[in-house]
């Protein structure tokens, strides 16, 4: 009867009344060792067979003590897990309100939101972007298109391999435009994600933006500007071809002189002003003399004479209307460059004359007036022609282009001077020496085309 008792310890009270079934024969009859051992042995088994259709184990000591241990633990982790779903759940609601505000045009609400779902999921973006990559197995396969749409992209333009430096960029963009319809459209037409709360730029009008586009050459003539403009897009390329603005720039430049276009070895006019020998308006041409000039020999000494250095520079500015600038000077460039960026310049020092183009020269017509001051009375003051009259300095240069850049340097050809004094005319012809009259070399300056002083007529 104590095996019974220790049977009856390790038991559950699930098994206790099979138990008692088994044992009560045994009561019955006097309750012999030998039946309470068979009785035992046939619980025993009976309990394994129960254990192997539960799926327990038959072995370590006391199972059905420790099923009772993981089915706890298993509904700890479940409750677990549902306060996470419920979580991401509330992201996720969230971040899909953010959204639908964003697409709304309410940018501040939305990004409230946002935060909220970051803190409480920091990558439920993702999770999000699973779940709907998930529900349409198409957008994994157009992610690739969707971002070549978005940035304005087309299959061709992604070979990095093909060779453009035969193609007609002007024929091949006119192709893709017949195809398009369009010359060029905002971000916001290909990704409808896209938030846009202002007017796109092809918004305007054509004649607005070629009228703009003039305003960017500027009657100083800054081709180079439109030439960066041409670097943004197709269709601003197309735009900065316009033959118009081409020819009002030929004209502007060589005035009657111009020809006609068919009649010319130029196929266009934009060709025409790239290829036809022309002056520079974003800079100054410049040159340095410099020589030696021998003084007079002492009188104390008759073996000592001073040797001078001499050393100067010219600078000329062109202007786009036939205007042109002379400085002689023997300040530094960075000093004299800006006195020229006006061209009703006020310094005395400086010339004001016109010039012109021919062929490959440019003719160059300054004129000077000195003039001596006479004070009459206090505080009034009369110019009067001073001995030296009235100066014009013709001079003719040759246009030489350089293997760097076109058109960079001027040679002289010829320089005269004609004074005028008490009307009678003096013309002097000067000397060309190579070592006073050097050429002079084109040089760029940034701020004279910082700001347009009109459209381009």
């Amino acid at each position: 009867m104590d095996s019974t008792g220790d049977a009856g310890k390790e038991d559950d009270d699930e098994s206790s009344s099979s138990l008692e079934v088994v044992a009560s024969p045994p009561e019955r009859k006097g309750s012999s060792s030998e039946m309470i051992q068979s009785a035992l042995d046939e619980f025993r088994v009976k309990w394994q067979q129960e254990l192997k259709k539960d799926g327990g184990s038959p072995s370590g000591g006391s199972p059905l003590r420790e099923k009772p241990r993981s089915g706890g633990g298993s509904n700890a982790s479940l409750q677990k897990d549902k306060e996470n779903v419920s979580i991401e759940q509330q992201a996720r609601a969230l971040f899909l309100q953010g959204s639908e505000l964003e697409h709304s045009g309410k940018v501040f609400e939305a990004m409230r939101l946002y935060r909220k779902a970051v803190q409480l999921v920091p990558d439920i973006e993702f999770k999000i972007y699973d779940i709907t990559k998930q529900q349409d197995p198409k957008s994994a396969g157009m992610d690739l298109e969707i971002e070549k749409l978005s940035n304005g992209m087309t299959q061709v333009d992604l070979e990095e391999d093909e060779n453009l430096e035969n193609v007609d960029l002007v024929f091949r963009f006119q192709s893709l435009l017949s195809k398009s319809g369009k010359l060029f459209e905002s971000a916001s037409a290909a990704d409808k994600m896209l938030i846009v709360t202002s007017a796109h730029f092809s918004d305007l009008p054509m004649e607005v933006i070629l009228y703009i586009l003039r305003w960017v050459v500027s009657s100083e003539l800054d081709l180079k500007s439109m030439e960066r403009f041409a670097r943004v897009c197709r269709g601003f390329y197309l735009l900065a071809r316009d033959s118009e603005i081409w020819k009002r720039a030929c004209v502007r430049l060589w005035g009657v002189n111009v020809g006609h276009l068919k009649g010319s070895p130029f196929g266009t006019w934009r060709e025409m002003y790239i290829n036809r020998p022309r002056v520079h308006f974003h800079g100054c041409y410049i040159s340095r003399t410099s020589y030696l000039r021998y003084g007079e020999n002492s009188f104390q000494d008759q073996f000592y004479r001073p040797v001078q250095l001499v050393e100067y520079y010219r600078y000329f500015r062109f202007f786009a209307d036939g205007k042109v600038l002379m400085l002689t000077s023997a300040e530094e460039p960075q000093v004299c460059v800006g006195r020229l960026k006006n061209r009703y310049a006020l310094q005395a020092e400086t010339l004001h004359g016109h010039y012109r183009l021919h062929n490959d020269e440019v003719i160059i017509a300054v004129q000077r007036n000195r003039s001596n001051i006479q004070n009459q009375r206090p505080g009034r003051k009369k110019e009067i022609t001073g001995e030296y009259g009235q100066q014009t300095f013709y001079l003719e240069l040759n246009i030489v282009s350089s293997a760097k850049r076109a058109y960079s340097q001027l040679h002289w050809k010829q320089y005269s001077m004609v004074q005028t004094r008490n009307d009678q005319e003096k013309t002097t012809l000067f000397e060309l020496a190579p070592n006073k009259y050097p050429p002079l070399y084109f040089s760029r300056v940034k701020s004279y085309h910082q700001e347009s002083e009109g459209p381009l007529k």
